[in-house]
Parts: structure tokens; C-alpha cells; sequence
């Protein structure tokens, strides 16, 4: 059989209740069909027909055997929880072009991925106190989105930051207040060196 055609016999003998991304409650109906691939016949595998979280229904095919709803429920967490560390990569990859970067040793591109990934870091802090500080609120005001800013808003963070940080020449001391004294480096640099 197709595994549509599979799918279109369970009309959902659970229900759970998921947040969408505008952080509302949704109704989702779940059951699970014992089936066998052609590939690999002699392999027990377990169906997870998920309604409710789009048009057509979510398949979820897993090695696992439930035969409780609370088993079922568990598949269709991990794999929600697993789509999540999905759009961290895709955010990684897509937003600081991870997969461009130039280097010519392992040790330099796993410096370049530990940099990223305190930045990103930083970021999901800033979203976690997503509008009750003036910092994320005003970095958020400087991402120029045309639409509400989603659920997901480290692409808008990092816009933000990036629009705030471009217009920097002098590093941080123009964002601080003036009052405050600086202690003049003593570290030398090429154009307070004289030269023969």
C-alpha cells in the first residue's frame, strides 16, 4: 500500500495540544499503524500519523514499538524538539554563511564554530528577554523587519546587531558614556611606531 493511502485510514485516536509559533494553543490528533518498508521486509516499524500541524497530515516513521498513547506522544515530542535543533544549524549555516568561511586547519574552523557558537548563545539570551529590556527592544526596532518579528527571532537579533555594530569605526567606547575615563593602552601599533 502507499503510505498516504496508510495515513487516510487514522483519523487521529489521540490528542495533545502544542503552542504554534505565535505561542497559542493548538489541538493535534496522533495515531500510530504498524508497517513494514519494501527495502527492508523483515524490519518492524511503527507509523505516526500527525494531524493538525498543517494542511497534510505528518508522517513520522520510528523503529520503536508504542503501544500506549504516552509512547506515541513521546515520538512526536523528540521529533518537534529535533526540528528545533534543525533551525539552529539552518541559522548557523544560512545567517553567518558558516559553510563559506575560509580557513586551512581544523583547529581554526573549530575556533571559528566555538566563536559562533557563543554568539549564538548571546543571541538566544537576548531572545529569551525578548521586549522587556531596552537593549532588545531596541535591537529589535533596528532589524527592520516589515512583518512581526516570529516566535524564532534570532535571524531579527542578528540583523539587528549586525545593523548596530556596521556603523561602529572605534570599537565600543562611542556606545558608552562619555564621562567615564579611558586608560590609554600601552600596546603599540603600527602607526605610533617610527619607522626608518
Amino acid at each position: 500500500m502507499n503510505i498516504l493511502d496508510v495515513a487516510n485510514l487514522y483519523k487521529g485516536k489521540y490528542v495533545t495540544y502544542f503552542q504554534d509559533k505565535h505561542g497559542k494553543s493548538k489541538k493535534v490528533k496522533f495515531s500510530y499503524a504498524k508497517i513494514k518498508l519494501p527495502v527492508i521486509p523483515d524490519k518492524k516499524l511503527t507509523l505516526v500519523i500527525v494531524r493538525g500541524l498543517g494542511e497534510k497530515p505528518m508522517l513520522l516513521i520510528s523503529n520503536l514499538k508504542p503501544e500506549s498513547k504516552k509512547l506515541t506522544e513521546v515520538i512526536l515530542r523528540v521529533y518537534i524538539k529535533r526540528w528545533k535543533v534543525e533551525e539552529y544549524f539552518r541559522f548557523k549555516k544560512q545567517q553567518f554563511d558558516l559553510e563559506n568561511i575560509r580557513v586551512r586547519s581544523l583547529n581554526s574552523i573549530r575556533t571559528m564554530d566555538l566563536i559562533l557558537t557563543n554568539l549564538i548563545g548571546f543571541i538566544a539570551m537576548l531572545s529569551e528577554k525578548r521586549n522587556t529590556t531596552k537593549l532588545s527592544l531596541w535591537i529589535s526596532k533596528l532589524a527592520k523587519r516589515i512583518y512581526d518579528i516570529p516566535n524564532f527571532d534570532y535571524y531579527a537579533i542578528a540583523d539587528g546587531i549586525f545593523e548596530i555594530l556596521k556603523k561602529s569605526r572605534t570599537g565600543i567606547k562611542s556606545f558608552l558614556n562619555s564621562n567615564i575615563k579611558f586608560k590609554r593602552s600601552q600596546q603599540p601599533n603600527l602607526f605610533s611606531l617610527q619607522l626608518c
